[in-house]
């Protein structure tokens, strides 16, 4: 019988220029039963209480959950959407709850513990115990409520904990009530913003003394790991089924000439068009609003975008418009990748294969909930790892959940946490601090926010009360850069240095759906001020710019085969020199501007570096071959560690050095992890460079949209020479200092 979803996505991708390159349906049954209900050992209240509310017995996963729980370890529950996860760590939470102790939620965006809170609430009502959210859209009367009656269940985030510690004794003490903390979707605390979260929890610890923790996510590799660099604790891993009940239909789309967008946003509309509920995803802003803009003005579709940096009561509209179906296709960046509720959904369109099997699963898991078929479509294009999968798509979906990545001792995370800290406590005995703290209030004192005396430190509160406020939250550890529209005023931000890449001078910047100019970026003031245009809108433009490594300080170094590697802090230097201008429709090049001066900035972050055995003769060097080697590596490190575009950048030298590091300021452990697989990264490198029957370079082996040097001087083949002569060394390659213009 033919599926007349996928016949509907066949003829969008045809009409489109692309094709249909691979359909996998996959079942999933209900998770293994467990014990019923009355017979699970809960407290007879807790039981009681699941029995009203139409529950007969506990899956398995569950069960085992809360017998881990209840024997005094901390549990990490690992299951997939929609398959009870939310169950599992409410048991806990209630029974804490009812023996006097206070259980505190955290959810990562207040968005998402306001959406998840009624279902809370159900669960405490039916047992007896209260329930409240705390955050920054609690009425300050309810606030005074919950602090005089605290409830036995707090509904918060991380970045409300965060403040909240610092800044307000009566907050302080509430939380210090806590004997449970519920960390869900906690899969998401990666990167940068892991890595803040894992000092809230210090802090919060600090506060309330030895909470237990319960954490719950739906795709993570190393749930232990990441535990313990969470919460400093090993937990009781328990994993339920990876996915919900039903079908799930793969589709993996080969965008061909047409480019991703196209097609993307022709299969948004397809689906649309045909009565489906449709969430698109996009790797990045400007993708989602070019993506949503040619469904309307092509397709006739209303798109909407969903994304950060717009307004919340903007995010919130759309969200409410589409859950009641008054809106049938939305195209969102990771902010809808977790379990915010837009009500059933038919079909999810991703513009790119994500790089990270994780997030692959969990995007895929929003499509067909309540046992209706689910479709996940992904649109593959001239990209080095997205050929890779086409020519082997199977592989695709064997792959298992990456590890997550923190970075526990970025230096620009951990000196808000020790201003925080200091702000929320008064002060603090430096040997009572973890090494990484203890190094940061050295900072904040260097600094004159901080004063040491004796080996005690109190803040300068003016001062560091300023870096918080300046900060940019707990998803951040660079600057941000203010939006202002002529005549208009402030309309968003966007972090450095990704703001490098966005609002350089003379740039097309999407917006809510609107077309800007950017008029000026200045950094001293750190704001870019656009211009609303109409104009604009037949092409769009991608930043010139070259990456420089001013110094390096080696961390750890190891051998991989007879190369040395290096794990350093990285100083960068980021020169941003004019721009291209291309076709929106086909993407090509068809005008280049440079700037009379340049635009620079320096920041410090961790990254790999090593060096390969050029053949060349001395102080020439091969950009051509280092320059594709270095594209081919950091392409392939991404799905290696599960690491999307904005995580990690790279920069190669003419002398056979290539650094891939960590994209934001102070690291955010990505390139940790590509020194750890390093020979991995090597080998789908290796795969990529030989598998391309071009001559030098192209999209599908060594060309990245993301290429500083509009990707110049590339060479293929050299590049796979190189990469394979480092077997041929006579010994081992030595690191010394990098020679010649950088490449990035």
């Amino acid at each position: 019988m033919r599926d007349r979803v996928v016949e509907a996505l066949r003829r969008a991708a045809e009409e489109s220029g692309g094709r249909l390159a691979y359909v996998k349906r996959e079942e999933a049954g209900d998770p293994e039963p467990g014990p019923r209900v009355s017979e699970a050992g809960l407290a007879p209240r807790v039981a009681s209480a699941l029995e009203a509310l139409g529950y007969e017995r506990l899956y398995r996963f569950q069960h085992e959950a809360y017998r881990a729980w209840a024997s005094g370890s901390d549990v990490f529950i690992v299951s997939g959407t929609g398959t009870g996860k939310t169950e599992a760590f409410m048991i806990p939470a209630l029974e804490t709850a009812l023996e006097g102790g206070m259980t505190v939620i955290l959810y990562p965006t207040k968005a998402l513990a306001r959406d998840q809170m009624l279902r809370i609430q159900r669960f405490a009502s039916a047992v007896g115990v209260g329930a409240a959210v705390l955050d920054g859209d609690t009425p300050r009367e309810e606030r005074s409520r919950i602090y005089e009656d605290p409830p036995g269940i707090l509904v918060t985030n991380p970045d409300m904990l965060h403040y909240g510690m610092a800044f307000s004794d009566r907050f302080r003490r509430l939380v210090s009530r806590a004997s449970l903390v519920v960390l869900d979707e906690a899969h998401v605390y990666r990167g940068v913003f892991g890595s803040h979260v894992r000092w809230v929890l210090y802090r919060l610890e600090r506060i309330a003394g030895r909470p237990r923790f319960v954490l719950a996510g739906a795709t993570v590799g190393n749930p232990e790991d990441l535990a313990w660099r969470l919460t400093g604790r090993k937990p009781a891993v328990v994993r339920g089924p990876p996915r919900r009940r039903g079908s799930l239909v793969h589709v993996m789309v080969d965008a061909g000439r047409s480019g991703r967008v196209a097609v993307a946003a022709s299969l948004i509309a397809a689906a649309a068009r045909s009565g489906l509920k449709v969430l698109g995803f996009a790797e990045g802003q400007q993708s989602a609003e070019l993506i949503a803009r040619v469904a309307r003005e092509r397709y006739g579709v209303a798109a909407e975008v969903h994304r950060a940096g717009l307004p919340a009561e903007a995010r919130r509209s759309v969200e409410d418009r589409f859950r009641r179906g008054d809106l049938m296709a939305v195209v969102a960046t990771t902010t809808l990748e977790l379990g915010v509720d837009i009500g059933d959904l038919d079909v999810v369109v991703m513009a790119q294969l994500p790089k990270s099997y994780s997030s692959y699963l969990q995007r895929a898991g929003r499509a067909g909930r309540r046992g209706r078929t689910g479709y996940a479509v992904t649109v593959l294009a001239d990209d080095a790892v997205e050929s890779y999968y086409l020519r082997r798509p199977e592989e695709y979906f064997l792959r298992g959940p990456e590890p997550s990545f923190i970075e526990p001792s970025n230096r620009e995370v951990a000196r808000v946490h020790a201003a925080a800290l200091l702000l929320g406590e008064g002060g603090a005995k430096l040997e009572e601090l973890p090494e990484e703290l203890r190094l940061a209030v050295e900072d904040l004192a260097a600094s004159g926010l901080a004063r040491v005396e004796g080996g005690f430190a109190r803040p300068v509160r003016s001062r560091a009360r300023r870096l918080l406020e300046e900060s940019g939250g707990l998803r951040s550890s660079g600057p941000r850069v203010r939006i202002v529209e002529e005549g208009a005023g402030e309309i968003g931000w966007r972090e450095m240095p990704q703001a490098l890449y966005d609002l350089y001078p003379g740039a097309v910047y999407m917006h809510a759906g609107r077309t800007y100019l950017v008029s000026s970026l200045d950094l001293d003031r750190m704001e870019a001020v656009v211009r609303r245009v109409e104009e604009a809108r037949g092409y769009y433009t991608r930043p010139l710019y070259t990456a420089d490594v001013v110094s390096m300080a080696p961390l750890e170094e190891r051998r991989a085969g007879p190369l040395r590697l290096v794990y350093a802090e990285v100083k960068l230097t980021i020169v941003i020199e004019g721009y291209s201008v291309r076709d929106a429709s086909t993407g090509r090049q068809v005008a280049e501007v440079k700037y009379q001066k340049p635009i620079a900035w320096t920041f410090t972050t961790l990254g790999v570096a090593t060096r390969y055995p050029v053949p060349a003769k001395p102080g020439e060097g091969d950009p051509a071959a280092v320059h594709a080697l270095e594209h081919a590596l950091l392409q392939a490190a991404k799905p290696v560690v599960g690491a999307s575009d904005s995580d990690l950048g790279g920069v190669g030298y003419p002398s056979g050095h290539i650094v891939i590091y960590d994209s934001v300021p102070g690291g955010n452990g990505a390139s940790r992890l590509v020194y750890e697989r390093f020979e991995r990264v090597e080998d789908m490198a290796e795969t990529i460079l030989a598998s391309c029957s071009c001559q030098e370079g192209c999209p599908r082996c060594v060309y990245s949209p993301h290429c500083g040097h509009g990707n110049r001087r590339l060479s293929r083949r050299r590049a796979l020479r190189l990469l394979q002569a480092r077997f041929l060394a006579a010994r081992e390659v030595k690191l010394g200092p990098p020679e010649g213009a950088p490449l990035a």
